[in-house]
């Protein structure tokens, strides 16, 4: 993935180099979305030279964006100075699952009472895809479509305050959540989401919630059945190539 030239006046794309700001912001947005989808694992060193070579940019605007993710505890700083991806042990664990319950479960009531065909609709269609994904065994697929599915129904709340938050609890988790498909306990299936998609036809806000937090709960007890006091080990997580697929 590269960064697209931004066309001059006359539609020449390289007429114009894109504005700082332009390309600060859209390698913010793909770091951000690749942590909360597990495209980055915990552990991994965050590459400058890699990173800009991938988002074919200079190493300012990815060094800008690291600084900020480690400012929102999305990443650390090691004592080389190095920036990487957080292991994180049981109570840390713990405590993003606990508050992911209560926001996320807040959020899903509050998108119950404001349930539109358009939002059925959208849900529907992404979870027809996850379920593609997880006949293929797609482990970044699923964790893709995993996300743009809670994300549509917290987003259907229309809460300001909401979403900034839930946003930073995945930032802080997401790296995670790709070793808890790897885990023999972890059930393959959408039958969480199947339940919420129901729950919202109907306008349960109660029964949607409850799916919701069954579905965190599932994903947290997996991870903590593996979970040891420096976090969850690979042995690949050290130096895995950088993805941009998602």
């Amino acid at each position: 993935m590269r960064i697209d030239k931004v066309e001059g006046a006359n539609g020449d794309k390289d007429a114009v180099k894109p504005a700082r700001g332009h390309v600060h912001e859209h390698v913010l947005s793909y770091m951000r979305r690749g942590l909360m989808v597990g495209a980055f694992l915990p552990g991994q060193v965050m590459s400058l030279r890699k990173l800009a070579a991938g988002f074919g940019t200079s190493p300012m605007p990815v060094r800008e964006v690291l600084s900020r993710l480690v400012a929102a505890n999305a990443l650390e700083e090691t004592k080389g100075g190095s920036v990487r991806v957080p292991r994180l042990g049981p109570e840390k664990l713990s405590d993003l699952f606990a508050v992911r319950e209560m926001l996320e479960g807040m959020a899903t009531e509050l998108a119950a009472k404001k349930v539109t065909p358009a939002l059925i609709s959208q849900l529907t269609s992404l979870n027809k895809q996850l379920l593609v994904a997880i006949e293929k065994r797609d482990i970044l697929n699923c964790l893709s479509y995993n996300q743009k599915f809670h994300f549509t129904v917290y987003e259907a709340a229309d809460s300001e305050v909401l979403m900034p938050l839930i946003e930073s609890l995945w930032l802080q988790f997401g790296p995670t959540m790709y070793m808890s498909l790897l885990i023999p306990s972890m059930p393959w299936n959408a039958s969480d989401h199947e339940d919420i998609l129901a729950a919202l036809k109907d306008g349960n806000a109660t029964a949607a919630k409850k799916g919701i937090v069954h579905d965190i709960r599932t994903t947290c007890k997996a991870l903590l059945s593996v979970a040891g006091s420096q976090g969850i080990e690979l042995p690949f997580a050290q130096g895995p190539e950088l993805q941009f697929d998602y």
